[in-house]
């Protein structure tokens, strides 16, 4: 019966070493690449939250596009969502059919990773009619 020995631990040539920095690297890019997303994923999920109350409220009140595009913009700058008014025709977009609003508001938010800059696209698609 043979004992395993420094010997054997000397034939396994650093793969342990090699495998055990390998796991560490791609656990530190996942997490680095989560803490620069989950951020701004948590701001759009808020920002899409409080946009379908604003939308279903402006439904029932009758409120004109001019006030929704508006509150679109107050809300999008409480959330450090870059849409102003200047480029509000272009990102909002409000149509009104069969007693309802529909609202359509698309931006993008640039996410800085170390070697690459992306610019995510954010598309949200509301309307006043929220049936139960």
């Amino acid at each position: 019966m043979k004992s395993i020995g420094f010997d054997t631990l000397r034939d396994s040539e650093g793969k342990g070493f090699l495998g055990c920095m390998t796991a560490i690297v791609v656990f530190t890019a996942v997490i680095f690449i989560g803490i620069k997303l989950g951020p701004v994923y948590y701001s759009n999920y808020t920002f899409e939250e409080e946009l379908k109350t604003l939308v279903s409220r402006a439904g029932a009140r009758y409120t004109s596009n001019e006030k929704i595009i508006t509150d679109v913009l107050d809300l999008a700058r409480q959330h450090n969502i870059d849409l102003t008014y200047e480029n509000a025709e272009d990102n909002i977009r409000i149509e009104r059919y069969a007693g309802q609003i529909h609202v359509n508001v698309q931006y993008f938010v640039p996410v800085d990773f170390l070697i690459l800059q992306r610019k995510l696209r954010f598309q949200i698609k509301l309307s006043s009619f929220t049936a139960v």
